[in-house]
């Protein structure tokens, strides 16, 4: 077999600096909620979510919106790319909640709570019964809140020239700075009284990432430092605690300035054919990682807290762990379900008389 009758790598034609940087943000992110001294600001990796979220999905929807794709039939493709692994995410939550009861952890989620929020948040919608809106995975915030964007994406984003985009970026900006610097600090989204600022917060961002998609595309992306360069700064942008700067400073900037900036980057460049596959890799379990990771945690607090075992090892058990469940819910939940949900959609449509197929 010739070199060019070789099957095409997985991650060929993809962006895997931005694959690499979504599967560490993703770890920065459970590894916060773990052991928050070991990635004090995990919690911004939020905001390169919601901007990496806004340029794929302009870079990959805006052609289709134009030729006709409707808002309907795009939010239907976003739910389908989305609840197989939130869905995922709530069972083991819930489940991991419920074990509370016989490992020793006590009562932290009543059963009470499960009942009330479970029906709304199965639907992938906030409990209006609960302070916290997801309170089984509390994580999956940011999911509702992606739901919101994409929504907003081709109903708003979608139909304003770029001068509007920018306007709108800017004015979300001008009010989610001072709110963050009032409490002194970033991580928020989880609870109701938030919603204002979460919402700025991820208008913010995301618009940012479609505005970054609209700038010259760089077609060729040779391997080099430039990727390399982009993973380690995320890493660092995450774990980094200097404290020199106001925690509060330190959010904003990697909120408004880095993040984009580094989406920007990422698109640009590929790391070293080395780490391709590993980036790859990181990248294709990223999301599960970020939907399951929250029932992990409890579990595997007991031997760094109750038995005292080294942090830092169990820093990284609870990583693999992550990853490895993250693996088993892509391979035999997300991409069956999805699969099967798509199947429905199109059969769907197929015996749907023209007329009422929405233009």
């Amino acid at each position: 077999m010739t070199a060019s009758d070789r099957p095409a790598p997985p991650w060929h034609g993809r962006y895997v600096t931005l694959d690499g940087m979504r599967g560490i943000a993703a770890l920065a992110v459970a590894l916060f909620h773990y052991n928050i001294s070991q990635a004090p600001h995990g919690y911004v990796a939020v905001d390169f979510f919601f901007a990496l979220s806004g340029f794929v999905l302009c870079r990959t929807y805006l052609p289709r919106w134009r030729s006709g794709l409707t808002t309907w039939q795009f939010m239907k493709q976003r739910v389908v790319r989305l609840y197989p692994l939130f869905l995922a995410g709530i069972v083991v939550t819930t489940l991991s909640a419920i074990s509370n009861h016989w490992t020793g952890k006590g009562d932290l989620y009543s059963y009470a709570k499960i009942a009330k929020s479970l029906p709304p948040n199965l639907l992938m919608l906030p409990s209006p019964f609960t302070n916290t809106l997801f309170p089984m995975n509390v994580p999956a915030w940011s999911l509702f809140f992606e739901l919101v964007a994409s929504l907003g994406l081709a109903l708003v984003l979608f139909r304003l020239p770029r001068i509007g985009q920018l306007a709108v970026a800017i004015a979300a900006a001008c009010f989610f700075v001072p709110a963050v610097l009032a409490r002194e600090g970033g991580n928020l989204g989880p609870l109701w009284s938030q919603m204002g600022t979460t919402m700025l917060r991820t208008t913010m961002s995301f618009t940012a990432g479609v505005l970054i998609a609209g700038l010259p595309v760089k077609e060729v992306r040779h391997p080099g430092w430039l990727g390399v360069f982009c993973l380690i700064a995320i890493l660092a942008m995450l774990v980094a605690d200097p404290a020199f700067i106001p925690k509060g400073w330190y959010d904003v900037t990697c909120a408004v300035l880095v993040s984009p900036l580094l989406v920007w980057l990422g698109s640009r460049g590929e790391p070293s054919r080395v780490l391709m596959p590993v980036a790859w890799f990181l990248g294709e379990v990223s999301y599960a990682v970020y939907a399951v990771h929250w029932a992990l945690m409890e579990p595997l607090r007991y031997f760094k807290d109750d038995l005292g075992w080294n942090e830092v090892l169990m820093g990284a058990v609870y990583l693999a762990a992550c990853v490895g469940l993250g693996w088993l819910c892509v391979r035999f939940v997300d991409i069956p379900l999805r699969r099967r949900l798509n199947v429905m959609l199109h059969a769907r449509a197929r015996h749907v008389p023209p007329r009422a197929i929405p233009n």
